[in-house]
């Protein structure tokens, strides 16, 4: 791992742009916990030599409970990370076993207090519903364990099925049965209900924060901004240069480093047109509570929004008789019942 993390320090240092001004990092991936300290230091150092990061940057790291101890904590709130997401996932320990996760319950708590000890002011907490075996009552607990606890965000997520995947292989085998879709449907309601009613604001499909601590650096891809990364299998975007993406083979990064180049996979890279921005900003803005701007679409592409998707707007009409979507001051919104149809509704702009 400590030969990773130079590879990955080196190639920052590959891509300085001492001008290029920096107000967010996130350190995720993985389990980037799993580093000692002094690594993970030299890659912040990296990152700060080769960019104008300001004094106030939001740094996060992601960290599985497992990993964490009160020494690793305090040195990285000494080296600058002032954000630490915690992959709880669930407060149950028999699904926590079922998921194959390495910590359990006692564990994240454990991790969480020493985080607060350690002097994590801004912390979030992830979480899966939709577990096979996971029922309303189990996932009510969760939340209001998670919730008495008063981490500054809480993200919530649908268990997905990555192919490759034990969990997936044991599906395909009918081993196990995924909760009904309904019931999927009625935890995520129930998820934002209790959230909301505990001070928590839902500002995207997937997230919700105390007011203040939205996450600035997730921000930016539901924004529609550039980002730059670093690292094996990392994707890049730029609105010059579109998409980048690094390889995804160890031994090739390895060698690309040595060699003093970029490892980018050419053959991954795209090439984008203007349309594709216009359906991507849509796309990622009705992610938002507050959904899409128009304003903000015209002043971002030089064109009105119903210039660009004027052939659209009978099926909007359609998805807001519906109850799906929402229009009101220049804004295009998904409506509750509309997010549980989200990726077809957003899938119209691309």
């Amino acid at each position: 791992m400590r030969q990773y993390a130079e590879a990955l320090s080196e190639e920052l240092r590959l891509r300085s742009a001492p001008r290029r001004e920096v107000d967010t990092i996130f350190i995720g991936g993985g389990t980037p916990s799993l580093l000692e300290p002094d690594s993970l230091q030299g890659i912040l150092k990296a990152a700060k030599a080769a960019f104008c990061v300001e004094e106030s940057a939001e740094i996060s790291l992601e960290a599985n409970p497992g990993t964490l101890d009160g020494k690793k904590l305090k040195a990285y709130r000494r080296m600058g990370i002032n954000r630490l997401s915690i992959g709880a996932q669930s407060m149950d320990d028999g699904l926590l076993r079922f998921l194959g996760r390495a910590h359990d319950r006692k564990t994240f708590l454990d991790s969480f207090h020493e985080a607060r000890t350690a002097g994590f002011e801004n912390l979030n907490v992830d979480l899966m519903f939709g577990i096979p075996g996971q029922t309303m009552e189990v996932w009510k607990d969760t939340l209001a364990q998670v919730m008495e606890l008063g981490p500054e965000h809480i993200s919530f997520y649908g268990l997905q099925l990555e192919e490759g995947t034990p969990l997936c292989r044991q599906y395909k085998r009918e081993e196990i049965d995924l909760p009904p879709r309904e019931l999927e449907r009625a935890m995520y309601h129930e998820g934002i209900r209790m959230l909301k009613q505990a001070g928590y604001a839902h500002y995207e499909i997937s997230n919700c924060a105390k007011p203040g601590y939205e996450c600035r650096h997730n921000q930016k891809y539901w924004n529609f901004e550039e980002y730059l990364a670093a690292g094996l299998s990392a994707h890049s975007f730029q609105y010059e240069t579109g998409r980048r993406r690094n390889v995804s083979d160890l031994d090739a990064y390895f060698q690309a480093i040595r060699e003093g180049r970029l490892p980018e996979d050419a053959a991954a890279c795209e090439e984008e047109t203007l349309r594709d921005y216009m359906g991507e900003y849509a796309f990622t803005a009705l992610r938002k509570t507050e959904g899409l701007d128009t304003a903000d679409f015209e002043h971002a592409f030089g064109v009105a929004f119903t210039e660009v998707y004027g052939a659209l707007a009978p099926l909007l009409a359609r998805y807001e008789k519906e109850g799906l979507l929402k229009q009101q001051d220049g804004r295009l919104m998904l409506t509750e019942k509309g997010i549980d149809c989200s990726n077809s509704i957003m899938a119209e702009f691309v």
